[in-house]
């Protein structure tokens, strides 16, 4: 009877416990759900919409890629995601979100941005204009490359949860990832890992991959993008860890 109908059902089929997270450094860890569920919301994260219409999306854009390492739930459906090469925010279906709750491992969601390690010079933490006096800081600030010059697009503004210590938790986060898997980490560390979805009879040909995939992992020596009177951040080759915070 159990056959017979998952045959007839017109739902959707899904699994009963997502696929173990297999991180940057390719070891196996206790399973964790949380994880699990992050490593499904990467797996189908699209980018490409044309007016707010479903045409020519890219599902899985990351999918073959890079490796989940974190990710951390934003007020607005958000939700900024780090893996071992970039870090990404991400957007659930906004019609999902008001008919029914978020299902990760059927309702993909959407890439506003994405930045890789190589193109992050500094992180701030700031306080937005309606915490509280001694509150925790509640904004995250990614400084890039300066390749433009609007200020705008140098910059990413992260949003967390008032009142908690979201902010620091994802500073650390991103910290730990850059020290492990960029530009100067260590090159035991820089290794092709084989992501979880990928076909087994699929390989990832590096010269059919676009240059900046291709060169992700080359050290870029540029001091002039740090102005020399720069008040904000420090540069992360030289930020010092900050120790873990509970979830």
């Amino acid at each position: 009877m159990k056959i017979a109908s998952a045959i007839t059902s017109e739902e959707q089929l899904l699994r009963r416990r997502l696929p173990r997270v297999v991180s940057g450094d390719n070891l196996l860890r206790p399973y964790n759900e949380y994880k699990a569920t992050g490593q499904v919301i990467l797996q189908l994260a699209e980018s490409g919409a044309f007016f707010q219409v479903d045409l020519f999306k890219v599902r899985g854009k990351f999918a073959l890629t890079d490796a989940y390492e974190d990710h951390f739930l934003l007020p607005k459906g958000k939700i900024l995601l780090v893996t071992h090469r970039r870090v990404l925010l991400l957007q659930q279906p906004i019609n999902i979100m008001a008919q029914r709750k978020f299902n990760p491992a059927r309702d993909p969601c959407s890439v506003s941005w994405d930045v890789l390690f190589e193109d992050l010079v500094t992180m701030e933490l700031a306080h937005g204009k309606k915490d509280h006096p001694g509150s925790p800081p509640s904004r995250l600030i990614l400084y890039l490359q300066m390749r433009s010059t609007d200020s705008k697009e140098c910059t990413r503004v992260i949003k967390c949860n008032r009142g908690s210590q979201q902010a620091v938790e994802m500073f650390s986060s991103i910290e730990q990832a850059l020290n492990s898997y960029g530009p100067n980490a260590s090159q035991l560390q820089k290794r092709k890992v084989l992501r979880p979805y990928t076909p087994s009879n699929t390989t990832v040909d590096h010269d059919e991959l676009p240059k900046e995939m291709c060169g992700m992992w080359s050290v870029k020596e540029d001091h002039k993008l740090i102005p020399a009177e720069s008040t904000f951040g420090t540069p992360l080759s030289q930020s010092q860890p900050l120790q873990d915070h509970p979830r």
